[in-house]
C-alpha cells in the first residue's frame, strides 16, 4: 500500500504579541498620547509562538521589511514611493483583517511594479535562534515611525522535510496593546515584537532501486525479482509501503534495470528488502538495504536516494518471470485489487 503525500496546510496562525494587522484603525482614536513621529524605533520578529517553534529554532528565516507609509502625530498614514497609489484615507473602525490582507497584497504588487532605476529601500534580518536565547528572533533597528510591509522568505526546515511559506502582512510603528488587540495598555510601544504567520508543506522525494545480474541463463528466459519497500518516520512509525518488481533479460551493467518511486515523504528511513530473487537466481550481498529519502531538488544536485542489488544464476532450471499485484484493504475485512501507475522502469542504467 502506498501512502499518499501528506500535506500540512491550513495552519495559518494568529500573529504573536503586538501584531497590528487588523487594528491599525484604532490608533487614531484610542492612543493616550500623540505619536512621536521623529522617534527611532525597532521591530523584533519572533518565532516563539508560531506553532512551528521546534523547526524554526533550527532554521534561518530571512525577513525583508519595506516602509510603506509615513505617519503623523494623529495616526494618519501617507504612502511613500513606490506605494504611492495606495489609499489609506478610508481606514476606520470597519476595516477588517481581510481588508488589511488586501492592503498587504496591494503593497506586494507595488513592489513588483517598481522601476529598476528607482528601487525601494529594503531592510533584511535573519530570524534564528542564538546561543542563550529561548527562541528564534531577529530585530530591525534604526527604523522610522510609519507603516511597514513584512515579507518573510519561503524556507525549508533543517532536515529538508518541510517547506514553510509565510504570509506577508502590514504592521505599524509605533504599536500599542490596545491597537493590536482592543484591550490592554494604549501606551505607544516604539520597539514592538511581532510573530510569524506560517504554513508548512511536507516535502517529498524519490527512491531508485537498481538491479544487476552477474550472469544470466538465456534458456530460462526473463527473470523477475520483487522488492518490499517500507518507510518509517523518526519515531519508527510506518509511513510508506510499496512493492516493486523488476524484470531482467541479460547480465551486466548494459542490461541493468532500475525502478524509480516518487512522492515518498522526505526524511523517512526506507528499508528495501528483496523478497523474491527470481527462479534459479540468488542475491549476492545484502538482501536488505536502508537509505534516507531526500527532498527532490533540494539536496546536492537533486539526486534521489538509491539502493543497488545484484543477483547471480544458481545453476537451477526454474524460470522466474512474473508480475507484481497490488491490493488495498476496503476497510471492511476485505481486499480489492488495484492497478496503480507503475514505477518508472529505466533500462541500461
Amino acid at each position: 500500500m502506498k501512502i499518499s503525500k501528506r500535506v500540512r496546510r491550513g495552519y495559518a496562525l494568529a500573529l504573536a504579541c503586538l501584531l497590528t494587522l487588523p487594528c491599525l484603525s484604532m490608533m487614531r482614536t484610542q492612543a493616550a498620547a500623540a505619536i512621536e513621529v521623529d522617534r527611532i524605533c525597532s521591530l523584533t520578529v519572533s518565532a516563539a509562538d508560531s506553532g512551528y517553534a521546534g523547526d524554526f529554532d533550527e532554521m534561518t528565516i530571512l525577513v525583508s521589511l519595506y516602509r510603506v507609509a509615513g505617519v503623523d502625530t494623529a495616526g494618519r498614514y501617507t504612502p511613500e514611493a513606490p506605494f504611492s497609489k495606495m489609499d489609506f484615507t478610508d481606514i476606520g473602525s470597519s476595516t477588517t483583517a481581510d481588508d488589511w490582507q488586501k492592503f498587504a497584497g496591494q503593497a506586494e504588487e507595488c513592489l513588483k511594479e517598481q522601476k529598476e532605476d528607482a528601487p525601494v529601500e529594503v531592510k533584511t534580518v535573519e530570524v534564528k535562534k542564538s546561543e542563550g536565547e529561548a527562541s528564534a528572533t531577529g530585530t530591525f533597528s534604526n527604523l522610522k515611525t510609519g507603516m511597514y510591509l513584512v515579507v518573510p522568505k519561503e524556507t525549508e526546515n533543517a532536515k529538508k522535510t518541510v517547506r514553510y511559506s509565510f504570509t506577508p502582512y502590514l504592521t505599524a510603528l509605533p504599536a500599542s496593546e490596545y491597537a493590536a488587540a482592543g484591550t490592554g495598555s494604549d501606551e505607544w510601544d516604539y520597539n514592538p515584537t511581532i510573530g510569524l504567520k506560517a504554513e508548512g508543506e511536507e516535502l517529498t522525494g524519490s527512491l531508485v532501486i537498481r538491479k544487476t545480474l552477474e550472469n544470466y541463463n538465456a534458456s530460462l528466459g526473463a527473470m523477475t525479482c520483487v522488492f518490499q519497500v517500507e518507510g518509517h518516520d523518526e519515531n519508527g512509525v510506518l509511513a510508506y509501503s510499496n512493492v516493486v518488481g523488476l524484470t531482467l533479460t541479460g547480465a551486466g551493467d548494459a542490461n541493468a534495470q532500475t525502478a524509480k518511486l516518487t512522492g515518498i515523504p522526505a526524511g523517512l528511513t526506507v528499508t528495501v528488502t528483496e523478497v523474491y530473487a527470481g527462479g534459479s537466481y540468488e542475491v549476492k550481498g545484502d538482501a536488505v538495504q536502508k537509505t534516507v529519502i531526500l527532498s527532490d531538488g533540494l539536496v546536492g544536485d537533486g539526486e534521489p536516494a538509491s539502493v543497488s542489488f545484484t543477483n547471480s544464476y544458481d545453476g537451477g532450471n526454474r524460470g522466474g518471470y512474473g508480475v507484481t499485484n497490488h491490493f488495498e484493504s476496503d476497510g471492511k475485512n476485505g481486499w480489492t485489487w488495484e492497478n496503480p501507475t507503475p514505477p518508472v522502469v529505466e533500462e541500461n542504467e
